[in-house]
């Protein structure tokens, strides 16, 4: 009963979240808004393999991968491969973001999750931070693009060999890596 009562506690404060869409679990549409306001479903937006990612305007890390992300959207577009790129951050406007895409070149749009509500469904944490959907709607890889924010130590491109996976028809074999960056600045849950 005083588990109960702490977990309803810290709901009601905003602290907690309930992780909807897990490793392994099927995607359900959900929502994002182009900058200008205009609510897109996930419906519209996907691709027999789709990848979200979680991104931010001010975070170094998210922002050390920038040209990366746009390496993999030039690569794998051709292959059929959706990408949606989500800001989260209540710290950063939708006018922040449009910039943001244009001074570093993006070639992808960025959609804005208002209130958190998508972060909170995917229980997505820092930036950059990936989920790879699979053509079932089946979520087949979560974690970082890669393992290194530095591009000389990169040992493993998580998020390539899951695209590479499913591209070929075979089994995700790494699913899941530790995803690091930026925390995502959440706003306060009304209740």
């Amino acid at each position: 009963m005083k588990q109960t009562l702490a977990i309803l506690l810290l709901a009601s404060a905003g602290i907690l979240c309930a992780q909807e869409f897990k490793l392994g679990s099927k995607v359900t549409d959900f929502n994002v808004q182009d900058l200008d306001g205009k609510s897109l479903s996930f419906a519209a937006l996907r691709g027999p393999i789709t990848v979200v990612t979680f991104v931010s305007v001010q975070c170094p890390v998210s922002n050390g991968y920038n040209q990366r992300m746009i390496a993999l959207y030039k690569d794998y577009t051709p292959k059929n491969v959706k990408f949606i790129f989500v800001n989260a951050n209540r710290t950063e406007s939708a006018a922040d973001v449009r910039d943001h895409a244009k001074s570093v070149g993006f070639v992808f749009p960025v959609y804005k999750d208002a209130g958190n509500v998508l972060a909170d469904r995917f229980d997505a944490q820092v930036t950059p931070e990936s989920y790879v959907i699979d053509s079932a709607g089946t979520i087949r890889y979560h974690g970082s693009i890669d393992d290194s924010q530095n591009e000389a130590r990169i040992r493993t491109r998580g998020l390539r060999l899951a695209l590479d996976a499913l591209l070929a028809g075979k089994p995700v074999e790494i699913t899941e890596t530790k995803a690091f960056g930026c925390t995502i600045k959440r706003g306060r849950k009304s209740t």
